[in-house]
């Protein structure tokens, strides 16, 4: 009996050790050269550029859904706004992967505070990563994408020249109801005209809310209480 309770517990020790460590996303996963050799890594080397290129600057602990209802939680994962991939840091090799877009179906980021829910959908034809940010009968996105905006020296009274080259962030926001994906206006006047069964509520909210679509989490309330008031 007494040997029986030690395997048992024995087992629950592995068990609460696993769950504690970073876990690994399977070795398919990753896609390979065409040798077939070697893994494709991500490469975060840009030399004398502000900022990251990545959605949140570290990676961090989030579950990735493959298809075929595969689930992975605890993944060290982050999102590359670049390129438009999920790389994910193996615990095994330390190294940072890009995942093959063709097997995710969706990820969750967690900074921490707050969740980041992305799904793969098709923008123009192409299979895209989305943010969501209000879900209902009808779902809003944003494809959150990071470009390189070069330095500006300016001449030698100009002062208002930005002195090196830095990541900058663009918000695109869309709409789905059904199968129909389309893009938003980015204005609070085109919003209001995209939206004109609640213009007046439109027009509440914008009154009360100083409008910044460069914010995600203004930009996350302002969808969430579209849905409600449609």
């Amino acid at each position: 009996m007494k040997e029986i309770l030690l395997v048992i517990s024995i087992l629950f020790g592995i068990e609460r050790v696993w769950a504690q460590n970073v876990s690994d996303l399977p070795a398919n996963s990753f896609p390979f050269n065409l040798s077939g050799n070697t893994i494709q890594t991500f490469d975060n080397r840009y030399e004398g550029v502000k900022g990251f290129p990545t959605f949140l600057e570290d990676h961090c602990p989030g579950t990735v859904e493959l298809k075929k209802d595969e689930h992975y939680k605890n993944v060290l994962i982050n999102y590359d706004a670049v390129s438009d991939n999920l790389i994910a840091r193996s615990d095994r090799t330390k190294a940072n992967m890009i995942v093959r877009k063709d097997l995710v179906a969706s990820f969750i980021l967690h900074d921490g505070l707050v969740e980041y829910e992305f799904v793969k959908l098709p923008v123009d034809g192409v299979p895209t990563f989305l943010l969501t940010l209000s879900e209902g009968t009808i779902s809003f996105f944003c494809k959150v994408s990071k470009e390189i905006k070069r330095a500006e020296l300016g001449g030698a009274y100009n002062v208002s020249g930005n002195p090196y080259d830095e990541f900058r962030t663009i918000y695109t926001f869309y709409i789905t109801e059904g199968a129909v994906l389309q893009t938003i206006p980015q204005t609070k006047r085109g919003i209001i005209k995209f939206f004109p069964t609640i213009e007046k509520e439109l027009n509440a909210f914008f009154k009360a809310n100083k409008a910044d679509l460069t914010d995600l989490h203004y930009a996350k309330s302002l969808f969430a209480f579209i849905n409600t008031n449609l």
